[in-house]
């Protein structure tokens, strides 16, 4: 016979989570997600203003550096754009721009 002593947070009930409470902790997750992606879509696209004013010599190393950081912020935005169109129930899987 098994017997659980102590019942640690996380642990699914014995019936399992409802379809319900699984949704409501996904769309809040969703929610939490907002404020993190546009300041890194935003963050990313100073980021790219100031390499392109720092970065004067266009040897291979500060190419390598300019591609890194531009794809970075093209990531960024095509993660906020995906992320407000799923919030819409559009087509989230939209390539980067």
């Amino acid at each position: 016979m098994t017997a659980e002593i102590v019942e640690f947070p996380g642990n699914p009930p014995p019936e399992g989570y409802s379809q319900e409470y699984i949704d409501k902790l996904h769309s809040e997750a969703f929610r939490d997600l907002e404020d993190s992606i546009s300041e890194c879509a935003t963050m990313a696209n100073i980021a790219l203003q100031l390499a392109e004013k720092a970065i004067e010599s266009r040897d291979d190393k500060a190419d390598k550096a300019m591609f890194a950081v531009f794809h970075v912020a093209r990531m960024l935005r095509t993660l906020k754009r995906n992320y407000h169109a799923a919030w819409h129930g559009e087509n989230r899987n939209k390539p980067c721009d």
